[in-house]
């Protein structure tokens, strides 16, 4: 199963199930990593070590989130919006959206 795309070099490469798996697994493996979830910008989550109901909620607000960081960047003109990451008093939320991709990575991490 081809899970989505990226390009290289004008090349179109896709990334397969098992490949997106491994990745996830070696961000997953990191100490304080407490949970991934990969969703389009949409919300639909496309990957996830989570419950499903924590991955659907994670998916959504964090979806809508990016959302609006995207507007300010555009709006401020800083250019584009690459990495976010929010300080919680459980840890931290590590966002990286890709938007010309549509997928947004999520790592929830503990405090260490």
């Amino acid at each position: 199963m081809l899970v989505h795309s990226r390009k290289q070099r004008g090349f179109r490469t896709l990334i397969t199930q098992e490949k997106l798996q491994k990745i996830l697994s070696r961000l997953k493996s990191q100490e304080g990593v407490r949970g991934v979830v990969v969703t389009n910008m949409e919300g639909l989550p496309l990957s996830s070590d989570l419950d499903p109901d924590t991955t659907e909620n994670v998916a959504a607000i964090i979806t809508s989130l990016v959302g609006k960081a995207l507007d300010a960047v555009r709006e401020l003109r800083e250019g584009s919006l690459s990495f976010l990451t929010l300080d919680t008093t459980k840890g931290q939320i590590n966002i990286a959206p890709d938007v010309s991709e549509g997928v947004i990575l999520v790592v929830l991490k503990n405090n260490e």
